[in-house]
């Protein structure tokens, strides 16, 4: 199986390293800036850099993946020109697969990996959940063929699953990096390193991996430690933002355990 790659950001980049790793031939890279392609294109021989959009006089793929930002795909999409009998297929956690209608030919699917991803950080793709759906049952064998090449956990998931996949996925991973931003930036005023937090940050993670996260809750907000809430708003005083964070973080914390 031959895969095109639509983008050269962080997904991209991860699908092309992933893929060849896996024995899977890149022919084609594309990105609207010639030099970003064939930085990818550079890490085969066999994979070509292209700033065109019409695939007919490209190098032939199986499967062409679409890994661009969500705001992006609407314009796109559109303007692409694939070959007959292909599977085009976007990586997004949000946009519905209905989105590639405009393809007058081949079939189209999702392809969305359920994880983060920098271009500075390798990832292991067996241990990365992929979402797929076809518009046909041949499109969506054909992606969960080729999911199975990369990872061990390979799903079949419809668009509304997958939507409400991806607001959890936000909340457990982009919130949570933001809040461990926020406690580095808490740190650095106070002139603290952050590998004092980092035992404590781990263990947290591995008890909420084990335990319902709600049930094991801890902390002042939980307790209804009201002296010590109001010593961190105080502490927060030169960051309003983060001071109005806090204050909401602690109400649906307490929300939760009135509920439990």
């Amino acid at each position: 199986m031959k895969v095109g790659i639509i983008g050269a950001g962080n997904v991209a980049t991860h699908l092309v390293k992933g893929f060849l790793a896996a024995g899977i031939e890149v022919p084609v890279v594309y990105s609207r800036t010639l030099a970003s392609a064939q930085e990818l294109a550079n890490l085969s021989p066999s994979t070509k850099a292209t700033a065109s959009l019409n695939f007919q006089e490209l190098p032939h793929a199986d499967v062409y993946l679409i890994a661009v930002p969500d705001q992006a795909l609407p314009e796109l999409v559109p303007q692409f020109k694939f070959p007959e009998g292909v599977v085009v297929a976007h990586t997004s956690g949000t946009q519905p697969l209905e989105i590639l209608q405009a393809l007058s030919k081949g079939s189209a699917g999702v392809f969305y990996p359920v994880q983060t991803f920098s271009k500075e950080k390798e990832v292991d793709w067996r241990r990365v959940p992929i979402c797929v759906e076809g518009s046909s049952p041949e499109a969506e064998e054909t992606l969960l063929k080729l999911g199975q090449r990369q990872s061990d956990q390979v799903v079949v998931m419809a668009g509304p699953a997958r939507r409400q996949l991806h607001l959890a996925a936000v909340f457990a991973c982009n919130f949570t990096n933001h809040l461990w931003g926020i406690a580095q930036e808490v740190l650095q005023q106070a002139h603290l390193p952050a590998s004092l937090l980092e035992p404590l940050v781990e263990e947290t993670m591995r008890k909420a991996f084990l335990f319902p996260p709600f049930q094991v809750q801890t902390g002042p907000a939980q307790r209804g430690d009201t002296s010590t809430l109001e010593a961190h708003l105080k502490l927060l005083e030169n960051l309003p933002q983060y001071q109005e964070l806090y204050k909401t973080l602690t109400t649906s914390i307490q929300a939760a355990a009135k509920k439990k």
